[in-house]
Order: structure tokens, then sequence, then C-alpha cells
């Protein structure tokens, strides 16, 4: 955050490190102490503290940030996800109406700069430990894939933002968004150098396939709206076929086994963030994405985030439809005659529906946030090697698998009736594997995403469902971002806002 009592609110963050844990297994180095004093890096040990340090930002803010329900808010102008007319926390922005005085807004800037903020006191300090290299560096490349991930989000929500590689900055303006993205590429790169090709016995920590799969989707985005640097197809395609022919990775041949709680460690995440509850760990590192928070009335939730009427009427049947979507509730009632009158979200529901033996709050889980799957993977190298070069035979089976397991049929057996057209134009391929990864990561943090750097945003919105929020005026690229929180503009004089805001 970019207050000027930032270094107070700094301390604060990195004194809760104690806090932080990503599962039973991850991660349990304990803090040293606070990470401000000059003599506090000289061991590993105090490094690792940095780095636990890191990653406990980004799982923190359960009722506001990344580990919240609200991580889809600044998401619902794509057509996947709706609320309620009355939830104006999230309807402005399913509207196309949001306010520089959303909380919402505010919870983002923040909640990723606290990230920023916390990997760059690593990143400035770690040359004072004695080590060796390679387990330094690996540390290093650990916050700085951290400070890219934060980054790219940013750049995608705001556009220009500060650039800041120091701990403490408290008149910084805005920087480009070319100079965004070439940190968040120097960033990447850096860590898929360092990063290992797996931290046995601690799945939450990042690994050169998450690295390789963040970068693909960074280059996919810069080929995109604003930058339409098409050059990074190419780039794009490469990083993804990397993660596909060298790593341990792979499609589940079952969608529904991808989400089963007890599967949260499946080969096929290639990072999650990790959550678990207290009687299991000994940590509160919880998620509010529960089945009370997202959950129909009808089951004591609360109706606020659930599927548009039409994308679930479009959406293909099959087992991935069956698994993606919570329709019949346990009183019994259909989703036409609920309350919200939508179907809700099931892939997140397994281990977040309160039992007796199984909660010790109906609000929060310790299941985890899938952030990078092989199926994303998969799809991203089908577009960007069509874009680059041509739907090539590769490129047509890297989607067709995906389109066969929604189906439940063998992934790597060809079917006619599922497979997509051969033949098809580059925009055309472009269009369809488009289309199947709305469906393939329905309320993964994506589609929205998507349809902008595409330019489809206006078209996803027109001929909305009866009862789905329609925008209140003409959507036009000024939609395409959120205004920078008006209390940032406030504390900070030099920045300025986006226009139309």
């Amino acid at each position: 955050m970019l207050y000027k009592n930032m270094k107070i609110t700094s301390i604060t963050t990195i004194l809760l490190i104690l806090a932080m844990v990503f599962s039973c297994q991850d991660l349990e180095e304990e803090a040293k102490g606070t990470l401000i004093s000059d003599s506090f890096f000289s061991s590993l040990s105090d490094l690792d503290a940095g780095v636990t340090a890191t990653y406990s930002e980004v799982i923190s803010g359960a009722w506001g940030g990344i580990a919240s329900r609200d991580i889809w808010a600044p998401l619902m102008g794509a057509d996947d996800l709706t609320t309620l007319p009355t939830q104006s926390g999230w309807s402005q922005y399913d509207r196309f109406a949001v306010e520089p005085l959303s909380g919402i807004v505010s919870i983002f800037w923040g909640q990723h700069y606290k990230v920023i903020y916390s990997a760059n006191n690593v990143i400035e300090n770690y040359e004072k430990v004695v080590a060796e290299e390679d387990a330094i560096l690996s540390r290093v490349a650990q916050v700085r894939f951290l400070r890219a991930f934060s980054y790219f989000w940013l750049v995608r929500l705001f556009g220009d933002v500060p650039i800041t590689t120091t701990t403490l900055d408290m008149e910084i303006t805005r920087a480009p968004k070319e100079e965004v993205y070439a940190l968040i590429e120097e960033d990447l790169l850096f860590a898929e150098q360092h990063l290992p090709e797996a931290w046995p016995g601690e799945p939450g920590r990042v690994t050169v396939w998450a690295a390789k799969s963040l970068l693909s989707q960074v280059y996919l985005t810069m080929a995109g709206w604003p930058l339409k640097d098409e050059s990074k197809y190419a780039l794009a395609a490469q990083k993804a076929e990397e993660v596909i022919n060298n790593s341990s990775h792979y499609l589940l041949p079952n969608f529904e086994d991808v989400w089963l709680m007890s599967n949260e460690l499946n080969d096929e995440i290639v990072w999650g963030l990790q959550f678990c509850r207290l009687v299991d760990c000994g940590t509160n590192a919880r998620t509010s994405i529960t089945a009370t928070t997202m959950g129909p009335s009808e089951e004591g939730g609360w109706d606020q985030i659930f599927f548009e009427v039409g994308f679930f009427n479009d959406f293909p049947e099959g087992p991935r439809k069956d698994v993606t979507f919570h329709t019949t509730f346990t009183d019994g009632t259909e989703w036409q005659n609920s309350n919200a009158k939508h179907p809700f979200v099931g892939k997140f529901r397994d281990g977040s529906v309160p039992r007796e033996d199984n909660y010790e709050s109906m609000y929060l889980t310790g299941r985890n946030l899938q952030i990078l799957r092989y199926s994303e993977v998969l799809l991203t190298y089908a577009e960007a090697a069509a874009m680059s070069s041509g739907p090539s035979e590769k490129a047509y089976e890297a989607v067709n698998m995906v389109k066969r397991r929604a189906k439940g049929l063998p992934i790597d057996t060809p079917d006619p009736s599922v497979d997509l057209e051969p033949g098809l134009s580059n925009t055309e391929f472009r269009d369809a594997v488009l289309q199947e990864k709305a469906w393939e990561l329905a309320a993964e943090y994506t589609r929205w995403f998507d349809l902008v750097r595409t330019e489809k945003v206006k078209e996803a919105n027109q001929n909305k469902a009866n009862g789905d929020l329609a925008p209140l005026g003409d959507i036009t690229e000024e939609d395409y971002l959120m205004p920078i929180p008006a209390v940032e503009l406030q504390l900070n004089p030099n920045l300025t806002q986006n226009i139309g805001y």
C-alpha cells in the first residue's frame, strides 16, 4: 500500500509471519524477528523467514484480498459470474459502474503492494546472507515470482501502476504499463533460471514450472490489448510447450478428481495457494471461498456469487458441467426456483460444506486455491501456437485433450464428435480455444482477462439472459481498467486517476 505510514504498515505485516503456514507439510520455517534491521539478514534461516513473510502476504486477507471471495469482484465484467443487483460490492463491477471509493478496489491495490513490498525487502537484503549461492538464489527466485504475480494482477486491473523495487517509497508515480511488463518478465526469467523442479514436502512453494506457466500467460497477455505485441505469441507458446514437454504435470483423466479436497496436491496443479485449518495444521491460514459465503440462501448462504444463466445454458453437457455447477440444493430446491434463480459454483464445494466434524467456522475453509493448472497450460499453448504459426496438429491435440476429458472420454483417443473441426483459420481456432477455456476454467480468475486482451468484453456482454445483470452503459476500452482507489490519490498527490473515473 502506498500510504504515508507505509513503514509502520510493513513492519506490522511482517510481524504476522508466525501466523502463516502453507499446509500441514508446507513452509515450516519460523520467523526469527522483524525484517527491518540492517543486521537481520545474515543466515539462510533469516532469508527463509523473509520468503515466508512474502508468501504469507499472498494468502492473507481471508475477508478481503487474494484469499477471499472478493478475488472475483474485479473480474465480474466477464460473462461467467454475476450477483444480485442488491450486492453493490460485486454488482458495480458486473454493470461497469465501479466507483473509486469501492472498498474492493482498495483491497486489491493494497493487498498486492503488500506482497511487493515484502518481496522487495528480501531482494534488497539477500546479498548480506552467507550461504551457498544456489540456496540463496532459489529463495530470491521465489519472491521475485511472487512480486511478478502481484504486478501481473495490478497491471491488468489498473494499467499504469507505480513500480517500486524498494521497501519504502511514499511519493511514487505511476509507471507506463510497458515498464511494468518488463519488470514482470525480468522477475519471471530470473525465477525460471533459479527455481527447482519441485520442493519435496513443500507443495506451496513455486517451481520452475510455475514460473514458465505464468510467463506463458504474461506473454500471451502482452500479445493482446493493450500492448498488442504479437511477437510475444511465439514466446508464450514456447514457455507453455516447455512445461508440456518436460514437467511431471499432466491432465487428470477425471475432471472431478481435480477438485477433491483429499486430492488437492494432484499433479494437474502447477501452483496453488495453500490453506489449512487450525485443527489440521496448527494455523488459521484459511480462505472465505466456502459453501456458505458463496452459497445459496436455501443452504444458509449469502446469495452473493453465482454463475450467469446464459453461461450455464451455453455450457456443454457432460461430467465437467456436473462438477462446475451446483444446481440442486440440500433442501431439494432446484436453482430455477431458488431465491437467486441462478446456478452456483460447484467445483469449490468439497471441503467447504459445513459439517459437525469438519469445520471451525461456517465461513472459512482450509481448501486450496488452484492458481495455475496444466489444462490452462495446454490451452495457452494451443492459442499462442496458432496465433504465431497457425493451428498445428499439436495445437489441435492440446485443446482436444481438454475437450475429451470434459465429456468423460479417454483423453488421448481422437473423437470426431468432440474434437475441434479441422482446417480452422488462426482466429477461428483462437476463438474456439477461448470458448473452451471459458468452460474449462469457469470461476478460475481467467475469463475477464481473456476477454480484455482479445477486446471481446462488449461482445461477451451482449444478449444477456433473463435475470443476468446487464451493463449500465456502452462498454469502451476505459471500462477495461479499474479506478485507482480514491484513498491512494488523497494520500499520494503524485498519482493520477484513470480516464473515465
